[in-house]
């Protein structure tokens, strides 16, 4: 019952660092080309993340990772969706780019009922429905707005990256349900594959080619590097290895609410009486999500159990 309330908690606090990167990434894009944003956000952090395991002695973890399939699928997964969700946010609205984003709830609420087979009782199909309700009111105030073709183009590619992550969470728990894993080199190898995926696609289709010259936005890359990579990834991991993939997916729906606050503080928007009421929705997706892990984990294909006399990748 602990084990699935601190993963819970992890994961909404994932969601509240990945809630920012939607202010952060729309000023950083002002002066910043989005594949090589993209590039250099997940080059920085994979620099960060394999010192950590290089300096707490996960190296030959890290090595194994590197040549795994899976993770090296995970790796480009997380580099497609990054670069269709960036280019999006040049056309559309933050918005709209957190709404659709969250989209993936859905996607991956169909995708584990057929892949893990997971269990739809009434609480979970409650949450998902509840949650995208929410969602909706939150960055739209209840009515979506038309910005014309180019917000249009901007939607559809933001849904893409929707769609790839959904491919991304079903991986990532395939990967973390095959055994005990060590998050942090997991991690590190993710973000790797991701920075490597993304380089020829930013000398492709960049837009000047590497950037040399100082911007009053580049603070945004390391940024999203620390906070919006790192820290939340060594999290989202971490939890997903007690609760089930739709149950991470609904409680990352946090991050539209803390994306629109900060936007809110930042941007000068303003929180709707729809926005409230969404917040609240949200807010009650996550505690029926919690809901669903009250009891002791049941081993199986959706959840997995602790393994007994192995430490767990915290206490690595």
């Amino acid at each position: 019952m602990r084990g699935s309330r601190g993963a819970v908690l992890a994961t909404m606090a994932a969601g509240l660092f990945w809630g920012s990167s939607f202010t952060v990434v729309k000023i950083g894009l002002r002066s910043i080309d989005p594949f090589w944003f993209v590039f250099l956000r997940f080059a920085l952090a994979s620099v960060l993340a394999v010192l950590v395991c290089v300096l707490t002695g996960r190296s030959g973890h890290l090595r194994t990772f590197l040549r795994n399939p899976l993770v090296l699928w995970l790796g480009v997964s997380n580099a497609a969706g990054f670069l269709f969700q960036f280019k999006g946010q040049t056309m559309t609205s933050a918005s709209n780019a957190a709404l659709l984003i969250n989209a993936s709830t859905i996607f991956v609420a169909v995708a584990s009922g057929i892949f893990f087979r997971e269990r739809f009782g009434i609480m979970k199909v409650l949450a998902v429905l509840v949650g995208m309700v929410g969602v909706f009111l939150v960055t739209t105030g209840g009515r979506p707005s038309l910005g014309g073709e180019a917000a249009l183009r901007g939607d559809l590619l933001v849904l893409t990256a929707a769609f790839l992550w959904t491919f991304f969470i079903l991986l990532d728990k395939k990967i973390l349900a095959s055994g005990p894993v060590d998050v942090p080199s997991l991690t590190a190898a993710m973000v790797t594959v991701t920075a490597v995926s993304a380089l020829p696609v930013a000398l492709v289709l960049g837009d000047g080619g590497f950037p040399t010259m100082p911007s009053a936005d580049l603070w945004a890359v390391p940024y999203t590097a620390v906070f919006c990579t790192v820290a939340p990834f060594f999290l989202w991991t971490w939890g997903l290895k007690r609760i089930t993939a739709t149950t991470s997916s609904v409680v990352l729906l946090t991050e539209a609410v803390f994306a629109l606050a900060l936007a809110s503080m930042v941007l000068g928007e303003r929180l709707s009486i729809a926005g409230f009421a969404g917040s609240a929705l949200i807010l009650a997706a996550v505690a029926l999500a919690s809901r669903e892990n009250v009891g002791e984990p049941v081993p199986g294909p959706d959840v997995v159990p602790e393994q007994t006399g192995a430490p767990s990748a915290r206490e690595r």
